[in-house]
């Protein structure tokens, strides 16, 4: 069962760790009678958003003192405003880097939790894309199915003529298919839409170990009622046809348009921050179409927890928010600038350097060097403008004479620059 699970050094065991919460959620849902993979994957998506929500908290905590600090920041790099300079953009970066450490907050603090979140919903995606690999009570309804049809070489060529036009996910799954290995035929039938199951017994006949198999206590009715959400099947893809499954991809874009409305951002006269909060703006238009075009085509099992992902950050976001506004954030400040004060001294007395740190000290040993670089250009400029206008007018070297203004009296001029600087 294990070869239909997703692979990779990080993804597999976050996979292997999420599918088993999503097992676990299903065997408890069966057993008080509710047979739904669309509610397990809603209180799957509970759960993880649950799990990461010390994250989120803290991401809008950073955001809130941001905000409060600006005024200090815009006060701290005034007669910076409108310096275009790379020393001057430097600078700013500092004094506000300077002033963020001060109260414990960072500008890469939402970059982090964001990359924390990429291998989980990675590992989601993979999990609710091939749910019986995760699921044992789900990958034993296939398995009787998909064991008749290795011994069937009729049934082999059915199920390649009835996937011939399925669309990606089957045209995908195909491609990796051995009649020799049951997981990599459950791959197949597990992207099975309810209406491809007609078609496949269609093309059966009414008889067969596969016909049996299917029929055999309910396999395949099971099957489509497990992926049955109010009439919804969620093995589905919708594209970008007028039917009912439509309305994930469209809840989709609203709820993601409406977790980056509420989520904070605060204003910034440092050029860097500015342009980041340009981008993260832009986003905000951007994630929630690209939200659509992902749930129109991928199975409605994977829209569903993408929307209802989304409906759950938006949910947080507003709670958090009201949280902020009615709390003291004076004493939240305080508590900031108290903890981060102990984590300087710390890494103070270890003499230790974060990588923002050294990252700003390269660029400040760069910035010198080119100053240098420019101070000295200049002398020696200055220097071989002077010798060549008193040489220039002899035009003369030794014994030679060359023509005022020629290409060998210039050449000469160097020479003899390049002599009387090693003396």
């Amino acid at each position: 069962m294990f070869l239909t699970q997703s692979g990779g050094f990080i993804i597999k065991p976050i996979s292997r760790l999420l599918g088993a919460i999503l097992s676990l959620l299903y065997r408890g849902l069966n057993a008080i009678g509710v047979e739904s993979i669309g509610i397990a994957i809603i209180l799957f998506t509970l759960i993880v958003r649950l799990i990461i929500f010390p994250l989120m908290y803290k991401q809008n905590r950073s955001s809130k003192i941001m905000s409060m600090i600006q005024p200090e920041i815009n006060k701290a790099t005034k007669k910076y405003r409108g310096k275009t300079d790379q020393q001057s953009m430097m600078e700013v970066q500092r004094i506000t880097k300077e002033i963020q450490s001060k109260y414990g907050v960072s500008m890469t603090s939402g970059c982090l939790t964001s990359l924390i979140q990429l291998p989980i919903f990675l590992a989601l995606y993979r999990v609710i894309q091939n749910i019986p690999a995760y699921v044992p009570k789900v990958y034993d309804m296939y398995k009787p199915i998909a064991t008749a049809i290795q011994g069937d070489s009729a049934a082999q060529k059915a199920l390649e003529a009835v996937t011939a036009d399925g669309g990606q996910q089957l045209t995908n799954a195909m491609k990796s298919i051995n009649y020799e290995n049951t997981n990599t035929i459950i791959d197949v039938l597990a992207n099975f839409p309810r209406t491809l199951w007609d078609t496949f017994a269609a093309k059966l006949g009414n008889s067969g170990a596969v016909v049996d198999a299917m029929t055999a206590n309910g396999n395949v009715d099971n099957i489509k009622q497990i992926y049955n959400f109010f009439g919804l099947d969620l093995t589905a893809v919708p594209h970008f046809a007028l039917t009912a499954a439509i309305i994930i991809p469209v809840l989709s874009l609203i709820f993601q348009f409406l977790s980056m409305k509420v989520t904070p951002m605060q204003g910034s006269d440092d050029p860097t921050q500015q342009a980041t909060m340009g981008t993260m703006k832009t986003m905000m238009y951007v994630m929630p179409i690209f939200s659509f075009f992902v749930c129109v085509n991928v199975p409605c099992g994977v829209g569903l927890y993408w929307a209802m992902g989304s409906f759950i950050s938006f949910l947080t976001t507003v709670c958090t928010n009201a949280y902020f506004k009615h709390c003291d954030m004076d004493k939240i400040l305080e508590k900031s600038m108290a903890k981060a004060a102990k984590k300087n001294a710390k890494k103070k007395k270890k003499n230790k350097k974060s990588f923002m740190e050294k990252m700003q000290e390269a660029a400040y040993g760069q910035a010198s060097s080119s100053e240098e670089g420019k101070a000295t250009s200049s002398v020696t400029n200055a220097s071989l403008k002077s010798y060549t206008s008193n040489t220039m007018k002899s035009g003369t070297d030794g014994g030679t004479k060359y023509r005022a203004g020629s290409l060998a009296s210039k050449a000469n001029i160097m020479q003899n620059y390049n002599n009387d600087k090693d003396k």
